[in-house]
């Protein structure tokens, strides 16, 4: 039972729990006693509990899976800074861990519309697209895909080992220094929850971005589906 306070009970439920999965006694994965339970552990009704556990969940330290129940999330194994650009492979291996390509294929096929514009194509312009799925110590982690102009790497293109960035660099001699991005957040979509080994409640973040050269050229326009839950992005922001 809790210890009367001066806080409000939710948040005397809240702090309780977070110290559960701090001191470890809660498990990264383990599923959380019913409501019924800890209502009764606690000493308070369950829409206190509900309150605090919605507080969690906000906080992406719970998550509820419909009708199975709800359990500690596991933490994301992977933290980078979004102000950094960063090749996959380069990012993985600076969290001491084994990067790795799984499903690797590539089309060579005319641009769509929206891939044209922003490569600066004319419309039909070849381009490769390269799908793959990057692991991290044999994790999936996050699903790749590319568009390369085909005027970029010829006819004989064949494919490359990890890291986009250095193959263009290594290859063509062409180094990637800044790209424009957008951040979206992917709903349901059932071929990328199925390639990174996703639950029907996990959620993937999309990091568009287009990479351009040294000279202000686009190169490379890239959609990277991040495992939400293997993923901690930060923005680091200073004031004036």
């Amino acid at each position: 039972m809790l210890v009367p306070d001066k806080k409000p009970l939710y948040e005397l439920a809240l702090n309780k729990m977070e110290e559960l999965i701090k001191t470890g006694v809660w498990k990264e994965g383990m599923k959380l006693p019913s409501e019924a339970s800890l209502s009764k552990e606690f000493g308070i009704s369950r829409a206190t509990l509900r309150e605090a556990m919605r507080i969690m969940e906000d906080e992406g330290l719970i998550a509820k899976q419909q009708g199975v129940g709800t359990f500690v999330r596991r933490k994301p194994i992977i933290r980078s800074g979004l102000e950094e650009l960063f090749s996959v492979t380069a990012l993985i291996k600076r969290q001491g861990m084994k990067p790795g390509t799984k499903d690797f294929t590539f089309y060579k096929l005319p641009a769509l519309e929206n891939e044209a514009e922003k490569l600066k194509l004319n419309p039909g312009d070849e381009i490769y697209k390269i799908e793959r799925v990057r692991t991290a110590d044999d994790i999936p982690v996050v699903y790749c895909v590319d568009r390369l102009p085909r005027k970029i790497v010829g006819d004989k293109f064949s494919g490359f080992e990890e890291s986009m960035f250095a193959f263009l660099e290594n290859e063509y001699n062409i180094k990637i220094t800044y790209a424009v991005s957008s951040i979206k957040v992917v709903k349901h979509d059932f071929t990328i929850e199925k390639k990174l080994n996703i639950g029907k409640n996990g959620s993937v973040l999309l990091l568009e971005q287009i990479h351009y050269d040294e000279n202000n050229m686009p190169i490379l326009f890239s959609s990277n589906y991040f495992n939400a839950d293997k993923f901690d992005f930060y923005i680091i922001r200073k004031r004036d």
